[in-house]
């Protein structure tokens, strides 16, 4: 069942869901705002057919959505900007910080000074 949803873009009765990305769901993800996550779940079906053109544009809303993934148009409406903004954050690799690096420096002989070293045998 599809149904043309207020915004212009097709609503299906699916729920789009990115398990790869955002197993906890777009909610829990602390990526996307309430809004955007409802954008996101309730028309992300379609936004991916669109995007990689397994659907073709119906509406004019969904025909300036391809003009914007080809770059011919700048984002505007909040459903844009947020496939853009879902898709840049799908797409870009995550730096991830610790407060443990694996990178240990290597002490060398060098560091050392002669009449700092113990000698244990005479003890």
């Amino acid at each position: 069942m599809v149904q043309i949803a207020m915004n212009g873009f097709r609503q299906t009765s699916k729920t789009f869901l990115d398990a790869k990305n955002y197993p906890r769901g777009f909610k829990k993800s602390g990526d996307f705002s309430i809004a955007e996550s409802d954008i996101l779940s309730q028309l992300g079906v379609t936004l991916e057919g669109l995007s990689n053109g397994s659907l073709q544009p119906e509406s004019e809303e969904e025909l300036r959505l391809v003009s914007v993934l080809q770059g011919q148009a700048e984002a505007e409406s909040k459903v844009e900007k947020t496939w853009l903004k879902y898709k840049k954050l799908t797409l870009t690799p995550r730096k991830f910080y610790t407060l443990y690096s694996s990178n240990r420096s290597v002490t060398t002989d060098d560091d050392f000074e002669e009449d700092t070293v113990l000698d244990y045998d005479d003890a």
